[in-house]
């Protein structure tokens, strides 16, 4: 444990440095090198609608392209900065954020247009998402690769390459589930647990909370499995909750080191700041007043496509309950594999409790981390029936 901890202060500091450094080495950029590119781009999109909603007529492919507009226009340094070094503190005024996307953005823009960085993101992704079903399908079955490209095609994968707002929080799960399918070593859980740390941290880094926790929910479905094969149910649950610790604090730690570099190097109180923007994002405000039992229903009806679906809905849960007592009259074991699984099901729900207001507003996109709960059904089904979770 000691080990594990040293190894992610160490794994701390040197993501800030090179985020910092990185940072300003961006800065560097002359803003005349992103033309043609950056003019080209904003007229590109603006040609779009800023949320466009591309498919079905469904909130599930309502497009961030507010976001994506902002993105491309803080790619531009505006010349009343005294400093380079105010100029990445501040970041546009988004001092709060690290706005870690302009480390790709920026010098991607120098050669290519918004439709042709959308191009690459869709290869990218499909490719990633590729190896990352072949590896599980070779080291589970077929059972956890179908429930890994379900519950991300009912992102709506497709048009997941089409946003810059979308991109990077995928890119980051697949390169984490990638690692860990790939590189055995890093199923250990003294390696696993640093993994997830830096995971956050890049994560906080690049991501303006869209759906954060994919990046710590689908890779620990994978890694809890893994860990049925040889361990006990107290060990795998010790393991579900030391590493999201370690997850969470990369995360936390990663934004709190922004707001108090902003701080030092502005001299305003950037805490202040974002904890105001905390407060409203969690409790909401007379303007936007918080509404739970209607931001859990949009979540949810958003993901499994229920609005207006409901007999749909009853007929996936009476199958659902059939196979759930066949599974419980002919394995033993499958208590605890629905128990470990189920804790992890319920880790968006605890996200939407906590930053309810914001998952109320941006639901559009928020909705997107339930994907961490199909995923961890149908590992629990996996784990059930392969028989996989050792008794103690």
């Amino acid at each position: 444990m000691t080990k594990t901890v040293f190894n992610c202060i160490r794994c701390f500091f040197l993501l800030i440095l090179i985020f910092s450094l990185g940072m300003i080495l961006v800065y560097l950029i002359p803003n005349e090198a992103l033309e043609p590119q950056y003019s080209k781009s904003l007229a590109q999109i603006e040609k779009e609608d800023l949320y466009a909603n591309l498919l079905f007529n469904s909130d599930a492919s309502i497009m961030d392209n507010f976001m994506d507009t902002l993105m491309i226009s803080t790619c531009r340094v505006s010349s009343e900065y005294g400093s380079l070094l105010q100029a990445t503190a501040d970041n546009n005024g988004y001092p709060r954020y690290w706005n870690g996307y302009l480390l790709t953005l920026r010098p991607i823009l120098t050669q290519f247009s918004y439709q042709q960085i959308r191009y690459i993101n869709m290869f990218l992704l499909v490719t990633a998402f590729c190896f990352c079903f072949s590896a599980i399908h070779r080291e589970f079955s077929w059972i956890m690769a179908l429930g890994f490209a379900v519950s991300v095609i009912m992102c709506f994968f497709v048009l997941i390459s089409e946003s810059f707002q979308y991109f990077t929080v995928f890119m980051i799960l697949f390169a984490v589930l990638l690692v860990i399918l790939y590189v055995p070593s890093f199923r250990k859980p003294e390696k696993a647990a640093v993994l997830l740390f830096a995971a956050g941290m890049v994560t906080n880094f690049f991501d303006m909370l869209t759906a954060p926790l994919l990046t710590l929910g689908m890779p620990l479905v994978i890694l809890i499995s893994f860990y049925c094969r040889d361990s006990g149910f107290l060990s795998s649950l010790l393991q579900t909750v030391l590493q999201s610790a370690a997850w969470g604090a990369g995360y936390a730690l990663c934004w709190v080191s922004k707001w108090a570099i902003g701080t030092a190097v502005l001299g305003n109180n950037i805490f202040e700041d974002a904890l105001t923007t905390a407060r409203f994002r969690v409790e909401g405000s007379e303007n936007y007043p918080l509404d739970r039992g209607l931001m859990f229903r949009q979540n949810f009806e958003t993901y499994f496509f229920a609005k207006g679906h409901k007999p749909f809905l009853v007929i996936v849960l009476i199958l659902a309950v059939l196979l759930f007592l066949i599974i419980r009259s002919h394995k033993k074991d499958w208590g605890r594999s629905f128990a470990l699984m189920g804790l992890i099901a319920l880790f968006p729900y605890i996200w939407y409790f906590v930053f309810a207001n914001h998952s109320q507003l941006r639901y559009f996109y928020t909705y997107r981390i339930q994907a961490i709960t199909l995923f961890a059904v149908f590992a629990a089904f996996e784990n059930a029936i392969s028989r996989r979770l050792a008794v103690q």
